[in-house]
């Protein structure tokens, strides 16, 4: 039986992680580019979010199967935006591999319902490290949102608490772990200033925060927040 603090942790969690991927997600299709994410950044992510979605189908729990979906849906528009160099066929490839990836996981939790989370363990570890490399060398590209950062890594305190309550000592490693990376990106993302990309919407999230555009309609989406 999950303590009540520990189900209370894990609905924020939840909606936490929920309004980062689609903070994000928002951004992606606003600016229409995934400048300012990193590469690895992207493969990482995919990997994390198609894992734990299969993870928290094999465990039937409905906080990580609603939270981790919307990090599901964010990797299709992201992946199309970082091969926007490449021909048509190798994008819709890309969104075939996603979903025939999304199986093979889902066939892999039912053999063992560890499988997934394993998998993606080290894939949502490692998933802030390149993209704090890349921000420091490159600053902060206007396909990237602060905000949705800000809300993931507070996700991952939230998911450790969850954790700790329900026992599942993958989502506590994992969280633990997140978190501190988490912070450290937003971070940052933060102290960079944004990239100058040509032809692109630079506005940032902290511009919006700060006051730092004026006479600009703002509209009411979560990137802005």
């Amino acid at each position: 039986m999950i303590p009540l603090w520990a189900q209370i942790a894990g609905g924020a969690a939840a909606v936490a992680s929920i309004v980062s991927s689609s903070t994000q997600t928002t951004r992606l299709l606003r600016v229409r580019t995934a400048a300012g994410i990193a590469p690895s950044t992207w493969l990482l992510l995919a990997t994390s979010s198609l894992a734990w979605f299969a993870y928290g189908v094999s465990v039937r729990s409905p906080q990580q199967i609603i939270a981790n979906g919307t990090w599901v849906i964010l990797v299709i528009p992201l992946s199309w935006f970082m091969l926007h160099d490449k021909p048509l066929r190798t994008r819709l490839g890309a969104q075939l591999l996603i979903a025939f990836s999304l199986l093979v996981l889902l066939g892999l939790g039912v053999l063992n319902e560890n499988i997934p989370a394993y998998i993606g363990m080290p894939a949502s570890i490692l998933v802030n490290l390149p993209q704090i490399r890349y921000t420091i060398q490159h600053g902060r590209g206007p396909g990237i949102s602060v905000a949705a950062w800000a809300f993931l890594a507070t996700s991952s305190y939230l998911w450790f608490t969850y954790g700790i309550g329900a026992g599942e000592v993958p989502v506590i490693i994992n969280s633990g772990i997140a978190a501190l990376l988490g912070t450290t990106a937003v971070v940052a993302l933060l102290v960079r200033p944004a990239t100058n990309f040509s032809g692109t919407d630079l506005t940032s999230d902290a511009d919006l925060v700060t006051g730092g555009v004026k006479n600009m309609e703002v509209p009411l989406a979560p990137d802005s927040i």
